[in-house]
């Protein structure tokens, strides 16, 4: 693993829209902007490279950018990560669709924002909170002024609305929902390729070899929030829908406008 990346991780800079020249450079910014055919790719676990790997046969994508986002809460061993887009790059460079080198962002304040500051507030404005359906939301959107950046209008995520049954309030259908429409305001498209797959065989099929959910990746402190003793789900969609409507939408898009003024002005 690169040690400037490790040093990037390891401080987890507000890294958003200017990156530092060996990661982004001018000529590969330029090359990304001609690139035909491109879209970006949000990495993290399992199935994001199946996303990868599926977003690869359903559409004509001639060439990926993978992303790898940091928040704050992360722990493990990050070069995990690193090795599955080397992997990706394998796979795919024998199909001719180019994989480029990853690049690192992240911008912890913003998640501190719509995930931690206002975590009394919401209990008594919205009796609800959970920082998973605010984190998936500043995943996809920490991403969109880099898509902008070199004007590409397709970015691929791993999220599934059931995995084997099992409920993650963070990828519900109005979740998933709202981080498509999000994207749509700034005129890029979340592609979800896996939405409808429900079954880990099918997963371990699209990416030919076994994976078990939530292995090979960064795990984060504050997992299984949502889930009482007895590892219920609990959860209302409707109060889900108050805190994107009445907080995090609007919180996380001032904050993206914020980081595009430079490309919109």
């Amino acid at each position: 693993m690169d040690p400037r990346i490790f040093e990037i991780v390891s401080a987890k800079p507000e890294l958003v829209d200017k990156f530092p020249d060996w990661m982004l450079s001018e000529t590969t910014e330029n090359e990304l902007r001609n690139t035909e055919g491109l879209a970006i790719v949000e990495i993290a676990g399992r199935d994001s490279i199946a996303a990868a790997l599926e977003a690869v046969k359903e559409r004509d994508f001639k060439a990926l950018l993978p992303t790898i986002a940091y928040t704050g809460t992360e722990f493990g061993r990050w070069e995990v990560t690193f090795k599955k887009v080397d992997m990706l790059k394998e796979v795919l460079s024998k199909e001719g669709i180019k994989v480029f080198d990853p690049i690192v962002l992240g911008a912890p304040r913003f998640w501190w924002r719509l995930c931690g500051r206002y975590i009394t507030h919401l209990f008594e404005s919205l009796g609800f909170y959970s920082p998973c359906v605010g984190c998936h939301l500043y995943l996809h959107a920490i991403r969109i002024p880099l898509a902008r950046k070199i004007e590409c209008g397709v970015m691929i995520a791993g999220e599934r609305e059931s995995h084997e049954g099992k409920i993650k309030i963070n990828q519900i259908g109005v979740a998933l929902d709202t981080y498509i429409s999000f994207a749509e305001k700034f005129g890029v498209e979340l592609f979800l390729p896996l939405r409808q797959v429900s079954k880990s065989k099918d997963i371990e099929s699209i990416i030919s070899q076994h994976w078990e959910e939530s292995g090979e990746q960064l795990e984060c402190v504050l997992s299984k929030n949502y889930l009482n003793v007895d590892g219920d789900v609990i959860y209302s969609e409707s109060d889900i829908k108050r805190f994107f409507n009445e907080f995090a939408s609007k919180e996380a898009e001032d904050t993206i406008k914020r980081f595009l003024s430079p490309y919109d002005s």
